[in-house]
């Protein structure tokens, strides 16, 4: 029979995980992790407006040009399963780090390409990289707010996430008619550069420390090969 003390304790453990961080604190890392998540929808967006001047520059129709898009597709349903599936384990601030890398040459390998393969190669890594930011940041959010606060955290982290997939098709055209599609993906590296400084300097790690201790299985890299299966 459970005691009234080791409900009590309980009690105070889970008070004490929600309050690790100040009211301010929480403010700044919701911050964090929305322009992560605005990042992300805005990379994927962003390709669509530029499949005219893509497709001119290489020598290509629209329509092939157009499975670089479709291809986002897939690869945000497999990077966001492989980052989320690991930030368990390792924590939310690693694979942020982790992943922006991704993003950061996919980014500069997409401006550098020059032929088909080229371009749906780099598209694949560049979106790969991008794709655990919305599900990532949720569980930031989860990690410090109790279940009764997550509301609007919650609600502010999808609208600033949504905002990109506002913002970019504009941002794209724009960058595209007036300059070029290959300098916009330089300054998408860029960005994201400055994002992983960013998150390395000023995001702190949230996981919870019972769960990086007790999810062994998501040690074994073999957990990507039985995600890409399950994906297709």
């Amino acid at each position: 029979m459970v005691s009234k003390e080791s409900k009590l304790l309980v009690a105070t453990t889970h008070e004490a995980i929600y309050n690790r961080f100040a009211p301010g604190q929480k403010r700044l890392i919701v911050f964090h992790v929305s322009l992560m998540g605005l990042l992300s929808l805005f990379v994927e967006a962003t390709f669509v407006p530029s499949i005219p001047q893509v497709a001119k520059d290489l020598n290509l129709t629209h329509a092939v040009v157009s499975l670089a898009f479709s291809l986002t597709i897939f690869s945000n349903a497999i990077g966001g399963l492989v980052w989320t599936a690991y930030a368990s384990f390792y924590g939310r601030q690693s694979i942020y780090l982790w992943g922006m890398p991704f993003l950061c040459v996919g980014s500069c390998g997409l401006a550098l390409c020059t032929s088909l393969q080229g371009l749906l190669f780099w598209r694949f890594v560049q979106t790969f990289g991008c794709a655990g930011a919305f599900s990532v940041g949720i569980g930031v959010i989860g990690d410090i707010y109790k279940l009764e606060e997550r509301g609007t955290a919650t609600g502010i982290f999808i609208a600033v996430t949504l905002l990109g997939n506002a913002i970019a098709p504009f941002i794209g055209g724009a960058a595209t008619q007036y300059w070029s599609w290959r300098n916009f993906h330089y300054c998408i590296g860029t960005w994201c550069l400055l994002g992983m400084l960013f998150v390395c300097l000023s995001l702190p790690e949230t996981s919870h420390p019972s769960t990086l201790s007790s999810l062994l299985l998501l040690r074994s890299p073999n957990l990507f090969a039985v995600v890409s299966v399950f994906t297709l």
